[in-house]
């Protein structure tokens, strides 16, 4: 049941992201697909003890296939479905964690016990963002590569 509850959560937030981006209403169920596939993917990875940014990675890589389908389906830039289907992906909570231990170290003085847990929040923000990154570019050099691989 949590599980659904966190896919139904993402898309709200999805939503919320397509009505910031003025998402045309025909599209905006192809968004909510695209997050609920690729954030369930994510969830279920997670769950599965994978380490989040495998499972970030190929959470953004669904939702960026899916968004190029839709995109050829619909004629749109994939960009436009891409974008607000992988917001919810983002890593909020350890870039915030991570922030607030270096104001801790700012106003407490420095340790090497706030230090080392800004340092892993850090990283762990930078991970995921980038295999987010590397997740949504994936499609893109497989399907519009102007010249051939080979």
């Amino acid at each position: 049941m949590w599980f659904i509850e966190t896919v139904v959560l993402s898309c709200i937030i999805t939503l919320g992201w397509t009505l910031m981006f003025s998402v045309p209403k025909r599209y905006i169920l192809p968004c909510l697909l695209m997050t609920a596939f690729g954030f369930g993917l994510k969830t279920a990875l997670v769950y599965q003890h994978i380490h989040i940014v495998v499972a970030s990675f190929f959470g953004a890589m669904l939702a960026s296939f899916l968004g190029v389908y839709f995109s050829k389906k619909y004629t749109l830039p994939p960009k436009a479905l891409i974008s607000p289907s992988v917001i919810c992906m983002m890593p909020g909570i350890a870039a915030y964690k991570a922030m607030v231990s270096m104001v801790q170290i700012g106003y407490f003085g420095f340790s090497d016990e706030l230090f080392s847990q800004m340092m892993v929040y850090l990283f762990e923000a930078l991970f995921v963002t980038s295999g987010l990154v590397l997740g949504l570019s994936i499609p893109g050099l497989l399907f519009y590569r102007r010249r051939p691989i080979v």
